[in-house]
C-alpha cells in the first residue's frame, strides 16, 4: 500500500514493481518479475480493443 500512496510515483503508470521496487523481466525458471506478454504493446492494444468490444454488447 504504501507504493500506491507515495508522492515519488505521482504521474507514474503501466509499470509493475515487486517489493517495492520497479520489476525486472521475468526469467524462467524464476516466476519473479514482470512476464514478456505483459510488456508487449501490440498485446496490450488488442487486449483494449477485445475489451472495448465486449463493454459495447
Amino acid at each position: 500500500m504504501l507504493l500506491a500512496a507515495s508522492p515519488l510515483l505521482a504521474g507514474v503508470g503501466g509499470r509493475y514493481f515487486e517489493d517495492n521496487n520497479e520489476a525486472e523481466p521475468h526469467l524462467p525458471p524464476s516466476r519473479d518479475g514482470v512476464a514478456a506478454h505483459a510488456l508487449d504493446p501490440e498485446a496490450a492494444t488488442l487486449l483494449w480493443e477485445v475489451s472495448l468490444e465486449l463493454l459495447a454488447r
